[in-house]
């Protein structure tokens, strides 16, 4: 009987370590299939890490260590391979096994190689599989809000994914999830996020969220129409997404503002669900998302439908305009309780319900931006009673669809000119990297917002090539104000310029210029605007290296059709404090379109610089939209 118990008790210790004996022998055989097969040098494996090619070797974008299984795996796709089959043969764990937290890479190699299930045993993955059934995936959706000034991040718009789910509608829709990548950061400061954004200072996180909540915030928050793009995914693509998604759960890689941001991770997803797109090869060193999203839609069948959700406000500006100036008027007095519903009863029955229903919108867009009391809150109420008792088929006219953000011209501009400054001619070189001014041909991009970045002139005079000057950045909001809407306009820029001094003197100096003021809009293609502004200059050349000064500008843009554009301006700035001297400037530009992505451009102006001295300048240039 001893030797029975002995024997009984060496088969305890014997036994389960006989299949992770025979497991060795099989990964070592799986790991020479996997060096014949050059596994490690696919492109398949490679987008799974998120490898690129640095210095004769790889190195992944990921910055997280928890994505790796290899010490060295950051930047050796073989060992991390290796590192990878090593770890699916670990034993069963109340913990995530790493065939569940490494799943897609489980399922990739799985295909290549084979497995043998009574070898290499499959682990279930509860987590997952309660994540993967709440998601209920069934294609995919590239989502992309206009652009947002008032957000650094956003400036540029952005793109996420919606995860769409089968016999879904228009309505349904809002109740799918979406899929965002961001810097984790609740920094509130717009220049201190776009300093760390930009030198990659911040965590970059994928996140799912419901789809609702990014509606809301972009459409009722921040007032952003948003395009959704609805792709050609096999259900097959979109599971092998989603698996790769699982695994940078809780993952990070360092975020930065102008190349690995929303857009260029997002269109590294897509690369993993169809490994044979190879979108981001074909993007410049900067990545705007709306020149990812023309990336994607240029692929040949990836396009199903767009459609376009205009923001509430946007509703709002349509349904204001349909009514006449005595309408209007009704409708203000009603939402700031100057008059009562019951004062409607001379109105048809069409327009009284109309005029209700703007009411409570216009008043319910001031209850979300906190511009409405708790009267106000009552009014609401009482307005929504009073409209629920009259007809409910009473219909607006269609709000027109805009041109969608891949038919507009493209980021880079290419600039070259001809001119003459008033004693001699020169030649103009300009490269602008991103993204819009407000000459530029508007379809496709948000009315009255301008965003210069890195622009560089050059100007070839006198067998000389000079730099003229390098924006850092450029920006400016004019939002028209009327009786409903009443917003700032305001403007910033940044960098290099040449300052005409004395007669025949033009000295590089750095100025850091900003106001704030205000524009109307009339007859829908006239919008004038004024500020008041403030420049610091700083140089070498200046009495005492700097120059404060305040002053005013004065403008107009007029559109004659859809080609041509005209502005006309005017400024005065008071330089007081440091280098004491008074600019007055004056200048006519135009625009006319010649195609999507090219233009020309003529420029006359007049500048005022020391009491009666002047120069004057003209110059007509080509431009080109390269990328």
């Amino acid at each position: 009987m001893p030797l029975l118990k002995k024997f009984l008790l060496l088969l305890l210790f014997v036994i389960p370590q006989v299949p992770y004996a025979a497991d060795w022998a099989y990964l070592q055989y799986l790991l020479g299939q996997a060096d014949i097969q050059k596994l490690a040098q696919q492109r398949e494996w490679h987008i799974l890490l998120h490898y690129q090619p640095s210095r004769g070797g790889y190195v992944s974008e990921v910055d997280d260590p928890k994505f790796f299984n290899a010490f060295n795996g950051k930047t050796n796709p073989q060992a991390e391979l290796e590192a990878t089959l090593k770890a699916l043969f670990a034993a069963p764990t109340t913990q995530q096994h790493p065939q569940c937290a490494f799943i897609a890479r489980y399922y990739w190699l799985k295909q290549q190689l084979n497995f043998d299930p009574v070898r290499l045993p499959p682990q279930s993955c509860p987590d997952f599989e309660q994540w993967f059934a709440q998601l209920q995936p069934a294609g995919l959706s590239l989502i992309f809000p206009a652009a947002y000034l008032n957000n650094p991040s956003s400036m540029f718009g952005h793109t996420l994914l919606r995860i769409d789910q089968a016999n879904q509608n228009e309505q349904t829709r809002l109740l799918a999830y979406a899929l965002n990548y961001a810097a984790a950061t609740e920094e509130e400061n717009g220049l201190v996020f776009a300093f760390k954004g930009t030198m990659g200072g911040y965590p970059g996180v994928f996140s799912i969220l419901p789809y609702y909540k990014k509606v809301k915030e972009y459409s009722d928050l921040e007032h952003r129409d948003v395009w959704e793009y609805q792709l050609n995914f096999s259900q097959a693509e979109v599971y092998r997404l989603l698996r790769h998604v699982w695994e940078l759960d809780d993952i990070y890689f360092e975020y930065y503002f102008f190349d690995e941001n929303c857009a260029y991770h997002l269109l590294s997803l897509l690369e993993v669900a169809r490994p044979t797109l190879h979108l981001r090869d074909k993007l410049p060193p900067w990545v705007i998302p709306a020149d990812t999203v023309r990336a994607v839609i240029a692929v040949p069948g990836i396009l199903k439908k767009a459609i376009f959700r205009p923001a509430s406000t946007t509703h709002l500006h349509h349904r204001l305009h349909q009514f006449s100036p005595k309408q209007q008027d009704l409708v203000y007095k009603l939402a700031t309780r100057e008059i009562e519903h019951t004062d409607l009863s001379a109105l048809d029955l069409t327009t009284r319900t109309k005029v209700l229903e703007v009411a409570y919108d216009y008043l319910y867009y001031q209850y979300k931006g906190k511009q409405a009391n708790k009267m106000g809150a009552q009014h609401l109420r009482k307005l929504l009673i009073a409209r629920s008792h009259l007809p409910s088929n009473i219909a607006f006219s269609a709000l027109p669809v805009p041109l969608p953000p891949e038919q507009g011209h493209t980021s880079f501009r290419l600039t070259m000119g001809l001119g003459y400054d008033g004693e001699e001619h020169y030649q103009s070189l300009q490269l602008r990297p991103a993204y819009h001014d407000l000459l530029d041909p508007e379809a496709s991009y948000t009315p009255g917002a301008q965003i210069n970045f890195l622009d560089l002139s050059l100007r070839h005079q006198n067998l000389k090539l000079k730099l003229e000057g390098l924006k850092l950045i450029d920006i400016m909001s004019l939002t028209p104000r009327d009786r409903f809407f009443q917003p700032l306009s305001w403007k910033i820029n940044t960098g290099w310029l040449r300052r005409q001094l004395n007669k025949g003197k033009r000295s590089l100096v750095y100025r850091t210029n900003g106001g704030v003021g205000f524009s109307y809009k009339w007859l829908d293609n006239v919008l004038g605007y004024s500020f008041l502004e403030s420049s610091l200059d700083i140089g070498g050349k200046l009495q005492h290296d700097y120059a404060l000064g305040v002053g005013g500008r004065l403008g107009l843009f007029v559109d004659v059709g859809s080609r041509w554009r005209g502005h006309i301006y005017t400024m005065v700035q008071r330089f007081s404090l440091g280098h004491t001297q008074t600019v007055r400037e004056m200048g006519i530009e135009q625009r006319f379109t010649l195609s999507q992505n090219s233009s020309l451009r003529l420029q006359w102006g007049y500048h005022y610089f020391n009491h009666n001295q002047a120069t004057s300048q003209v110059e007509l240039s080509w431009q080109w939209y390269l990328w």
